[in-house]
């Protein structure tokens, strides 16, 4: 980024935070590992290699050279009216070929486990996710 920013130019980039639980994707990644899914791709559920501390983005940002760098974590929640409602969002997700591969009784063991692990109550499941949100000059 650094190198076709303009000088003047501003970058503005985001992602989750790692200070914060990963929202929706860590109960479905540790639900597919727990299940001896195939990772769809190398470190999928590896939650670590897609966060970043506000921090560490701030060094990452300086040590390419950036400047007046500022990090902002924002909070979002996400609510669905039950349990089943949240599991089925699965099938949008670069997870979900992986599990619509699979025989018929082995999806509805990762649709009840993360049922399960998503717990939610009489009024649905509210889950929330932090991104870090950094800018910074070139």
């Amino acid at each position: 980024m650094y190198r076709v920013a303009r000088p003047g130019g501003e970058i503005v980039l985001s992602v989750w935070a790692a200070e914060r639980p990963l929202g929706l994707y860590g109960p479905m990644g540790e639900t597919l590992q727990e299940l001896g899914v195939a990772e769809p791709f190398p470190r999928a559920f590896d939650a670590g290699s897609y966060r970043l501390g506000s921090a560490d983005m701030k060094d990452l940002l300086r040590t390419a050279g950036f400047r007046d760098i500022q990090v902002r974590t924002i909070e979002l929640e996400a609510r669905w009216d039950s349990t089943e409602t949240a599991a089925s969002t699965l099938a949008g997700t670069p997870f979900g070929p992986l599990v619509s591969a699979l025989p018929g009784d082995a999806q509805d063991q990762v649709r009840n486990r993360l049922i399960t692990k998503l717990g939610g109550s009489h009024d649905g499941v509210t889950v929330r996710t932090a991104s870090n949100i950094a800018r910074g000059i070139k």
